[in-house]
């Protein structure tokens, strides 16, 4: 309402009012927001969990999620090829691949023997990693193609200004709930319980990111007039040749 007054005065809003009623344009920044801090605070609390409930030196902590990074970058080289076979639907792929990594670190901490544990996880980052790789770039340019070009800079903005706040809430939350349960007698095990606990909360994140993926590609599209000079300047044409 205020950046709508503001509008109405000839001033220059804050938030342009297009940004906040475009569905698929919030949507999305919901769907980055789960996304982004899931996934820092999982980072977070394998750190935690291999250090501190395994005794791991910081050296082997690194290669246990070196896995992670190369899955991501690899995935995410290559995640435009996918995005031309299928489509907005990449983003629901590297969802769902997340929830299966993290529901598989649950599982994997709470049963696979302490000696080939940190191998085992290793395993799961790099499912991580590429999950990740097909799912944030791809959602952040559908986020975006909503953003009316004269918000197009403030669009990505509050993108961004939106994820680091879900990053400080989740990176709060989900490490308390770990220390909350692996707070015990060492040699109980209560660390393999807390990290399976945090990594299905960090499951129940992407789900709901999943949710709110498909919830978008329900939604229709969104109006082109933001985006009407560009078609003018050759954009459907070349298109129509592709085709």
């Amino acid at each position: 309402m205020h950046q709508r007054l503001r509008m109405r005065r000839g001033r220059q809003p804050l938030v342009h009012p297009a940004l906040t009623s475009s569905k698929p344009y919030m949507l999305g920044t919901a769907v980055a927001m789960a996304q982004f801090g899931s996934s820092l605070a999982a980072f977070l609390v394998l750190t935690v969990f291999l250090q501190s409930g395994l005794g791991l030196s910081a050296l082997l902590t690194a290669a246990v999620t070196l896995p992670g990074a190369v899955g991501m970058g690899i995935s995410s080289a290559l995640a435009w090829r996918l995005v031309r076979r299928i489509g907005p639907s990449t983003v629901t792929v590297g969802l769902t691949l997340g929830i299966g990594a993290a529901l598989t670190g649950a599982a994997v901490a709470l049963c696979v023997p302490t000696e080939v544990l940190p191998m085992a996880l290793a395993g799961t980052q790099l499912m991580s990693g590429t999950a990740g790789g097909l799912t944030v770039s791809p959602n952040q340019t559908q986020v975006l193609q909503h953003a009316p070009a004269e918000a197009a800079g403030v669009g990505g903005g509050v993108l961004q200004m939106a994820q680091r706040i879900a990053a400080a809430i989740c990176l709060s939350a989900v490490p308390a709930v770990y220390l909350h349960a692996a707070s015990g007698p060492p040699g109980d095990g209560q660390p393999r319980t807390g990290y399976a606990l945090a990594s299905c909360l960090c499951a129940g994140l992407l789900a709901v990111a999943l949710l709110l993926s498909l919830r978008r590609g329900t939604t229709s599209p969104s109006r082109p007039s933001a985006t009407a000079p560009a078609h003018h300047v050759g954009a459907v044409p070349r298109s129509k040749e592709s085709t």
